[in-house]
């Protein structure tokens, strides 16, 4: 008996470009979960700005390659034209966000927790005055980062009074030069 990758017994061939870009996407989605538990995990601003074109190369093509599979897959489905839009809108931006998480956030995630130890990594105060909401109370948010990895939460507010923005602070917390498990933080001197 032999293996085909053609339709056996009423059953499709599985497409490995969809597959390959769920696994892809699934990646992307992989830094959201620790912050969801109150872990804040932080970049490092020397490797943002190294990764910075390679991650928003990555989201681009992610982007089109969903845009593609989108459009072509939307042809011919029932249904009114508002959702197709708002299909062919949307997911371009959402992939284009968990394509660059892949290079910007995964591996340095993924290498703090295998080879991470206590670091030491430099930040600049951007806001520390903002209300919060509910999955993060009482923020101090920071300069450089992405949106979602830009703050520490639960800083006690008489903390957040004595910093003013462009305050100098260190991070502490298991990590390597690429990004921290935030535990901690000092003012830098």
């Amino acid at each position: 008996m032999s293996i085909s990758n053609e339709v056996v017994e009423g059953q499709p061939r599985r497409k490995p470009v969809k597959v390959l870009l769920a696994v892809w996407l699934l990646l992307g989605a992989l830094p959201f979960f620790p912050s969801m538990v109150g872990f804040d995990f932080l970049p490092s601003i020397e490797w943002m700005s190294k990764s910075n074109l390679p991650g928003a190369a990555a989201g681009l093509g992610t982007a089109v390659l969903m845009l593609t599979l989108v459009v072509k897959n939307i042809d011919g489905t029932p249904g009114p034209d508002w959702k197709k839009a708002l299909a062919v809108i949307g997911a371009p931006f959402f992939s284009f966000l968990l394509g660059r998480n892949v290079v910007v956030i995964v591996g340095p995630m993924i290498l703090a927790l295998i080879a991470g130890q206590q670091v030491e990594l430099p930040f600049t105060v951007a806001h520390a005055d903002r209300d919060g909401g509910k999955g993060c109370r009482s923020p101090l948010e920071l300069q450089g980062l992405p949106l979602l990895f830009d703050r520490l939460c639960g800083v006690p507010d008489d903390l957040r009074q004595s910093l003013a923005p462009s305050t100098r602070v260190v991070v502490i917390g298991r990590g390597t030069s690429f990004g921290v498990y935030a535990e901690g933080f000092r003012i830098e001197n």
